[in-house]
């Protein structure tokens, strides 16, 4: 489905069920990322306190604390310093602790782990992508205790121990720590690319950042499977058990939502109906993303991307002309390398 309309319909209904990730299962299988129906909602409802307004403006505090010290480690590229700025808030939602020299060593977890929670889009071996990351999460569970204080999924987790057990729960918490850093991540290095082309003032930022996560949505698709006959609002039919792939690379850049120029880096544009500036991003409907306000903001808190662009601005940050960008082995459009260079 490449329409807008068709795709938005097709997330908001409840007459099609969540179908994705079916490879990535050993990593994040059972996660409140592929529940559905009644299960799905308990679970976001027991999550819910991750992104309370408290619990956002602590994020914003750990990113405000961190990222001088993660550009210190990572000054030359982007990427690294990106997963680690969100290492720390990944560290901080889950109940890791205060990251600090143990920072490295995750980070080189991390890039294991992430690719095979996105192993659907590897264009390398899957079997080697899902063996990496496997032995990767066995690494992590071994060297990085939860601790169940304050706010964090550790903490929910032990006051809801039915809900969850133990492979269940290192499952979850490997979910959490791919979205908060590998979207997270994806999405800083396309924004600072985009406005190192198209440069805005500071105060059009939030326009930008909303115009990059229209152009480049974290996942080519979303998948569905249809649980009766429907008969979509413009008239097509999906059968019942037929499955649908909603691309949201299209769909983001319909022309009858976001105008004739909708592949364009044009922060601040006019879009069509109920659509929302960032387009289809963040899903719609039951499975819209959990962590959207971390990226979006709130009218308490502008969101952590924002502090984070305000301070490579201020740095100076440009890509280095002399090192090419290294796009990462995989369909969806993100990066193993973006060099930079600041003041």
């Amino acid at each position: 489905m490449t329409s807008f309309a068709e795709a938005d319909e097709i997330l908001t209904s409840r007459r099609f069920a969540q179908e994705s990730k079916h490879e990535s299962a050993p990593l994040v299988g059972g996660t409140v990322l592929v529940l559905d129906g009644p299960a799905h909602l308990h679970r976001r409802r027991l999550l819910a306190p991750l992104m309370s307004r408290t619990a956002l403006a602590g994020y914003d505090s750990v990113v405000a604390a961190t990222v001088d010290s993660c550009v210190r480690a990572h000054a030359d590229d982007l990427v690294p310093l990106g997963r680690s700025v969100f290492l720390q808030l990944a560290a901080s939602m889950i109940g890791l602790g205060e990251l600090g020299a143990r920072t490295p060593r995750l980070l080189a977890l991390l890039g294991p782990l992430l690719e095979a929670v996105t192993v659907e889009w590897s264009t390398r071996s899957h079997e080697v992508v899902l063996a990496e990351g496997l032995a990767a999460r066995e690494a992590l569970v071994s060297e990085f205790p939860r601790f169940s204080e304050g706010t964090s999924l550790a903490a929910i987790m032990a006051e809801h121990p039915g809900e969850w057990d133990d492979e269940a729960a290192v499952r979850e918490v490997v979910l959490f720590l791919a979205a908060s850093t590998l979207n997270n991540a994806a999405l800083l290095v396309h924004t600072v690319d985009e406005l190192s082309r198209h440069p805005v003032p500071d105060t059009r930022l939030p326009d930008a950042l909303a115009e990059t996560l229209r152009l480049y949505p974290p996942t080519v698709a979303l998948l569905r499977r249809a649980l009766e006959d429907v008969t979509l609002r413009d008239g097509r039919l999906v059968r019942a058990g037929d499955h649908v792939a909603v691309d949201l690379h299209a769909a983001n850049r319909d022309p009858a939502v976001f105008g004739a120029d909708a592949d364009e880096f044009r922060p601040g544009r006019a879009v069509a109906g109920r659509a929302r500036p960032w387009g289809l991003t963040f899903g719609s409907g039951p499975h819209l993303c959990l962590g959207r306000a971390v990226v979006t903001g709130t009218a308490v808190t502008p969101g952590v991307h924002l502090r984070i662009l305000a301070r490579l601005r201020e740095l100076g940050v440009r890509p280095d002309p002399d090192r090419p960008p290294v796009l990462a082995p995989t369909a969806q459009r993100r990066h193993d390398s973006y060099p930079i260079l600041l003041l």
